[in-house]
């Protein structure tokens, strides 16, 4: 997906897409792809801010749709831009009323966010925006994962010491595949397995271990098409 294109995603529909799909990784274990729900007339005015942006994120998605099929909007896209919406503000207040501030991992939100695409009918194209956007377009809006957690009033994920090992969270992995490609081209090396063993290395402790990257995201390959 790109955001080179005319439209933009702004934060705080980024943010909504947080806490949309944080609601939805809560339900998921009760009834997988039913969106929470909550008392959206409880929302802070901060909340409807948010909820104010998704709007115009999903109707400009709605219109670029529209666009690239050479068609106009009709009352069932319009229809679907308010229902998708009354699901997002739900989810929210859902979040927002739990006694326990709940939080999210940037693989469990990217895995949610495809079934939240297929459910809006929504796919990626060179140019397009697409609400929700990926994690990464989160971390690049914010800074890190856990800023983006922090933005959205969610729990970050911690990065601390469990049995004598360090334990790394999502973004954590995603930084470290993505600075060790950055020293690559800088070096002018490939991006082999063998190479990332040997930077994991170099900078013991800072990063995680060749095998724990593999473990995290399935294969080396994957590991490299997370960040690319």
């Amino acid at each position: 997906m790109s955001e080179s294109g005319k439209t933009h995603t702004s934060s705080p529909a980024v943010l909504g897409a947080l806490l949309f799909i944080t609601a939805r990784s809560l339900d998921d274990a009760d009834v997988p792809g039913t969106p929470a729900s909550g008392d959206p007339a409880q929302l802070s005015p901060a909340d409807k801010e948010i909820l104010a942006e998704v709007e115009l994120a999903l109707t400009a998605q709605t219109d670029e749709s529209a666009q690239s099929g050479a068609a106009a909007p009709t009352d069932d896209s319009t229809s679907s831009v308010t229902s998708t919406l009354a699901e997002v503000a739900a989810a929210v207040a859902y979040v927002r009323g739990r006694a326990e501030v709940p939080s999210l991992s940037a693989s469990r939100y990217d895995q949610l966010r495809k079934s939240v695409l297929g459910s809006l009918g929504a796919t990626s194209a060179q140019g397009a925006t697409i609400w929700p956007p990926t994690s990464q377009t989160a971390v690049q809006r914010f800074g890190s994962w856990n800023e983006a957690l922090k933005a959205a009033g969610l729990a970050t994920n911690k990065i601390g010491r469990a049995k004598g090992q360090l334990r790394f969270d999502s973004a954590a992995y995603d930084k470290a595949i993505a600075e060790f490609l950055a020293d690559c081209e800088s070096r002018g090396t490939a991006a082999t397995y063998k190479a990332y063993t040997e930077y994991a290395a170099e900078h013991k402790g800072e990063v995680p271990s060749a095998a724990a990257v593999r473990k995290f995201y399935g294969s080396w390959n994957s590991a490299l098409a997370a960040v690319e």
